[in-house]
């Protein structure tokens, strides 16, 4: 690596040459459609098909040192990160019900662990909307990915596993 330029790259640019794998040569995908666009951590993971990490997250009083949660601030009384760590794949698609979409939702408790510090009892409407999933947003994504996307053309949208996705709001399988 050479700067922000591979060395591939940098000797196929000192040749006069189009780099292979650059925008330049046609490998622009566009913009990402909305309907995936708007899709949230737990969201992506119940319609992907691969599954490369698992993800921790760790959820703190905005105010060091606080003894309770705050109930007037709570969306802005949180902070925290999250790490992503390699994740025994072979183990996590065995899970996965072949072309059935969306998997179910005890993935999300082998893809995502929460971790909270601080005082106890943190009140679930304070969890950030980015653990949420919305039942209609997958749908509507598994369709656009299976009309638009040949990876996904052979996908069997599950009525029965998208049952088990809230309407709209924090899967069980989160908060266990």
């Amino acid at each position: 690596m050479w700067g922000a330029i591979c060395t591939e790259c940098l000797q196929d640019i000192q040749a006069k040459k189009t780099p292979l794998h650059s925008l330049a040569n046609g490998l622009w995908i566009g913009d990402v459609p909305d309907e995936l666009a708007i899709l949230n951590l737990p969201e992506r993971l119940l319609i992907g098909r691969y599954f490369p990490a698992v993800y921790i997250i760790k959820l703190y009083p905005q105010r060091k040192g606080a003894k309770n949660w705050d109930s007037n601030s709570l969306n802005s009384g949180v902070r925290g990160n999250v790490s992503s760590y390699q994740l025994n794949t072979p183990e996590v698609a065995a899970m996965t019900e072949g072309n059935l979409l969306p998997h179910r939702p005890a993935l999300l408790a082998v893809t995502i662990g929460i971790t909270i510090v601080g005082p106890k009892d943190l009140p679930v409407k304070s969890l950030p909307s980015l653990l949420s999933v919305n039942r209609n947003r997958v749908k509507n994504a598994l369709t656009f990915l299976k009309h638009q996307n040949h990876l996904y053309r052979d996908i069997i949208i599950s009525e029965e596993n998208l049952r088990l996705l809230p309407e709209d709001g924090l899967p069980a399988e989160l908060l266990t």
